[in-house]
């Protein structure tokens, strides 16, 4: 690296760079990235500490980041902090004061850790909120060569109260060719008069932009409550070992086991 100022500049046909690297210093003073066909690019400014040996990723820095989504919410921004192998990535809303997403992290030559991520989503009238964590071996081999592993819980809170579930996930492979990562939803929620279990060991398998979600055995779905005032379920089974799930829709034998009786009034 040298002390002279050196302009950086890049015009491609989703990304749009220009920067100055002065020494260790790279300052990023524009990065628009087209990454949703017809909405407005993402937009990242930011400073940055390079290596001496400009081999690896930068030592720390710090980034913002604005993006357009085409649902609610529709404006969202990211800031990015990090010194050495540790940092926390923050993603607000341009409406809402709390977090999106609060993930602390830290990352080594082997392995990249989220712990004790925070995450909510308060749209579509059905507020969601949880923690997450990931770990990711061999991620400097690339994402398909690296194996994941993690667990996202889901707290629920609809009128009849809270519900609560975690989807555990890997160890497994995302691929852009053939994904193979076990997946096991566990848990309740809460809508109206009607409460939903679930239990479902399921496999991720197939591309990234074409996935394939297969049921595996022992996957159910349970639910009892009130449908009408005159009608109460006291229990339908949905037993779903062996369907298919894809872009395209859901592919195997579906049926329904269903109790119930009528409401006297």
């Amino acid at each position: 690296l040298t002390s002279d100022i050196q302009q950086l500049r890049y015009q491609g046909e989703k990304v749009k760079f220009q920067g100055q690297l002065k020494g260790q210093q790279l300052t990023v003073s524009e990065l628009d990235v087209v990454a949703f066909e017809n909405q407005p690019p993402v937009k990242l400014v930011g400073e940055f500490t390079m290596p001496l040996v400009p081999d690896g990723l930068p030592v720390s820095g710090h980034a913002t980041a604005t993006l357009n989504l085409p649902q609610e919410p529709s404006l969202v921004d990211a800031e990015l902090d990090w010194q050495e192998n540790s940092g926390q990535l923050i993603v607000l809303a341009r409406d809402n004061g709390d977090p999106l997403l609060d993930l602390p992290w830290q990352i080594t030559r082997q392995q990249l850790t989220v712990s004790d991520g925070r995450w909510s989503w308060p749209y579509a009238g059905f507020p969601l909120s949880g923690r997450l964590g990931v770990k990711v071996d061999n991620w400097q081999a690339g994402l398909e060569n690296a194996l994941i592993s993690g667990r996202l819980s889901v707290l629920t809170q609809g009128q009849a109260g809270k519900g609560n579930a975690v989807l555990n996930f890997g160890p497994g492979k995302l691929s852009m060719d053939n994904s193979q990562l076990p997946l096991q939803l566990t848990g309740e929620a809460k809508q109206a008069d009607l409460i939903l279990y679930a239990r479902l060991p399921a496999q991720l398998s197939g591309s990234l932009t074409d996935p394939t979600l297969t049921f595996e055995p022992g996957a159910l779905l349970r639910s009892k409550g009130r449908v009408i005032d005159s009608l109460d379920i006291d229990e339908i089974r949905w037993p779903l070992a062996g369907v298919k799930v894809t872009q395209r829709g859901v592919d195997g034998r579906l049926q329904a086991i269903l109790q119930a009786h009528e409401n006297e009034l």
